[in-house]
């Protein structure tokens, strides 16, 4: 199982390499199983939901992956505009492998679960 203090370093570069300091307070983590999605952020308290059934088989660009996905609401708002897709294609250039090996990941383990 990757640990907390990982995810929060994670968490903490993503921010940086984000610009996203002056939200950086009080930017939580949590972990917990969710059906149909490998992580959620809820805009409200700033929390990120990580899917805990997908992350043992998460590289460590995943989670990064996912972490800027999610700060990107964070700094966006709910929907996915063009400064959105820009932002997180220049962190990401391999954005779309990245992607469909998430989603690959994600079908495994609820077809698993049958």
């Amino acid at each position: 199982m990757k640990d907390r203090k990982m995810l929060n370093e994670i968490l903490s570069d993503t921010i940086n390499e984000l610009n996203l300091n002056d939200k950086k307070t009080n930017i939580k983590i949590k972990i917990k199983p969710l059906k149909r999605k490998i992580a959620s952020i809820s805009l409200t308290n700033k929390t990120i939901y990580i899917n805990k059934n997908i992350l043992p088989y998460l590289s460590d660009e995943e989670i990064k992956f996912i972490l800027a996905h999610e700060l990107l609401h964070l700094k966006y708002g709910k929907y996915h505009i063009n400064e959105f897709e820009e932002e997180l294609l220049f962190l990401f250039p391999n954005k779309e492998a990245i992607l469909t090996n998430l989603i690959n990941k994600l079908h495994q383990k609820n077809n698993n679960k049958e």
